[in-house]
């Protein structure tokens, strides 16, 4: 029975023990909107918007795209007309 005891080479009662000291709950007011949220939101609207535009603009352009052809076409041949009864 003697040979299962660990021999102890310091005696615990020469060490204080630690003191545990309780922990202090930090109680925080509720943030309603995060301001990063409300940032990135207002970032990706305005994106969405620039590519709302362009996208009207090009389809005004390709439903403007055979009235300009003949403007210019019409253009070309009044000019060439003009150049003939100069010459």
């Amino acid at each position: 029975m003697i040979d299962n005891i660990k021999p102890r080479l310091v005696d615990p009662s020469w060490f204080a023990k630690p003191i545990i000291k309780p922990k202090i709950k930090i109680i925080t007011k509720p943030i309603i909107i995060d301001t990063r949220f409300r940032n990135s939101f207002i970032i990706n609207l305005i994106g969405f918007l620039i590519l709302c535009i362009g996208g009207l603009c090009i389809y005004q352009r390709y439903i403007e795209r055979e009235e300009q052809r003949v403007y210019n076409n019409n253009l070309i041949i009044g000019f060439n007309e003009y150049v003939k009864k100069r010459t």
